[in-house]
């Protein structure tokens, strides 16, 4: 389960995987402690790497700051929603596009399909190109293998009124 999530996650802190995996832990230092074993396992075998205060997939070239942190942090309250759900973390998409977050929620035929971007130091001009983009161009079937026609467009960091708020999406989903 920790190498899915880390495979998922592709770069995080031990105390993040072990909060996605144990939310509600009376004891959440044992229960990190636990995931830290685990990671260091992997990292032993080859299957993952560790840097300065976090562990990543081997393909993995940042330096895990700010902005890979606040990703990091979005794809974890999203998993923490325990619903069926595929993330895709930064995905070059045709069109030279490459959002932060692609992500699809459901099963049954009936799913939310969502783009994140987190947005930390960005100008506003870049989420208006970004956004441009994503009301002309849907190339989100390259990514899921079927057709999505329609998809909710989120930004976390800053507000945009033809965007969802991030934290205001997952109250969204809860309900």
């Amino acid at each position: 389960m920790v190498y899915r999530l880390i495979d998922t996650i592709k770069v995080a802190t031990a105390k993040t995987v072990s909060k996605i995996i144990y939310p509600d832990s009376p004891n959440p230092h044992s229960k990190t402690v636990q995931v830290q074993k685990q990671l260091n396992t992997l990292v032993g075998l080859g299957k993952i790497k560790r840097g300065k205060g976090f562990y990543s997939t081997l393909d993995y070239e940042g330096e895990f700051k700010e902005h890979d942190q606040e990703i990091t942090r979005c794809i974890a309250e999203l998993l923490k929603l325990n619903y069926p759900i595929s993330i895709y973390r930064e995905r070059s998409l045709r069109g030279g596009i490459r959002p932060d977050i692609i992500g699809l929620i459901g099963k049954e035929g009936k799913a939310l399909c969502f783009i994140v971007e987190v947005c930390i130091s960005e100008e506003d001009s870049y989420l208006e190109k970004k956004l441009i983009f994503w009301k002309h161009h849907n190339p989100l079937e390259e990514v899921f293998g079927f057709n999505i026609p329609h998809f909710s467009l989120v930004v976390h960091g800053k507000t945009h009124p033809e965007m969802l708020d991030f934290e205001n999406f997952i109250k969204l989903i809860r309900s």
